[in-house]
């Protein structure tokens, strides 16, 4: 036996040798996590409105007033009351009126006849029918088609073209004039009165109005009463003349009853052009002499 085999047998007696350990071994493959079930809770977003409790009536909105039709054949107007009727800057700052003419209709004053907004409200009136959105609507040969904002001149707007919602390019026309005021069921009432509504918008939140409150932000006339807005700028095709201008409206429903009717006088009074002071006469001086 040589030396080397004496050493290694000794090696083995000490450490412990066999054929099982000489064998390539191989490590035992890991043991599966167990899995440990927790609670999954869904998240949840608060509503904005609580729900209304079990049995609670769910708002609606109003019902038409059952005796209309009484209020109507008597005469009445039973359609929306105009809350607002006036004018506003460019800006949508409402305009004071100046003072009332002898009927008591408000004045409003405008030196050059344009660059302002003519604003109407309107809510509901008898028939507890809201107040209709139209601004045209049109038949030259049914003179019972109106907008539901009817609204017209006692003067000519602009040239007074007769042309009907000539409001656009390429030819911008003006507004012939009622006088006086009317709202026949005749084919020339109606057409003046679609010539003139087409030229407005329809607001029906306060908050997304063409006017705005003493805070700056957008808001109707009358807040707490009107349910519609309709605002037209005034544009210079279709100004107001000089002078006194009675502008009268009526709004109806959603089901065609019309208002009362409304009105204001438009003055167009160009600021008088200020008188330069006189000048001072010089104060005669002793002539000068060469010493």
């Amino acid at each position: 036996m040589g030396r080397a085999t004496v050493v290694l047998a000794l090696l083995c007696v000490s450490v412990g040798c066999s054929a099982k350990q000489h064998a390539p071994q191989h490590a035992a493959p890991p043991a599966e996590p167990t899995l440990v079930p927790t609670p999954f809770v869904v998240p949840t977003v608060p509503p904005g409105t609580p729900a209304p409790p079990a049995g609670a009536a769910l708002p609606t909105r109003p019902g038409k007033n059952p005796n209309a039709e009484a209020e109507k054949r008597s005469g009445k107007q039973v359609g929306p009351v105009i809350t607002f009727f006036g004018i506003a800057r460019a800006d949508g700052q409402l305009i004071q009126p100046v003072g009332k003419n002898p009927e008591g209709y408000p004045i409003y004053r405008n030196p050059v006849g344009s660059g302002f907004i003519i604003v109407v409200e309107a809510k509901p009136g008898i028939s507890n029918v809201e107040p209709g959105r139209s601004i045209f609507r049109y038949d030259p040969n049914d003179p019972k088609q109106r907008p539901d904002l009817e609204i017209e001149v006692n003067r000519p707007l602009g040239d007074g073209s007769t042309e009907v919602c000539d409001s656009r390019r390429p030819k911008i026309g003006g507004v012939p004039a009622i006088n006086p005021p009317s709202f026949a069921d005749t084919k020339q009432v109606s057409a003046t009165l679609n010539d003139l509504s087409c030229r407005f918008e329809t607001f029906l939140e306060s908050s997304a109005s063409c006017t705005v409150g003493k805070s700056g932000d957008f808001s109707f006339a009358d807040p707490k009463n009107s349910k519609a807005q309709f605002c037209m700028v005034v544009a210079k095709a279709w100004n107001f003349p000089e002078g006194e201008t009675l502008v009268s409206a009526r709004v109806r429903d959603s089901e065609g009853n019309p208002g009362p009717v409304d009105h204001f006088v438009l003055e167009r009074k160009p600021n008088p052009t200020p008188v330069p002071a006189s000048l001072p006469k010089p104060t005669p001086t002793a002539p000068w002499r060469r010493p």
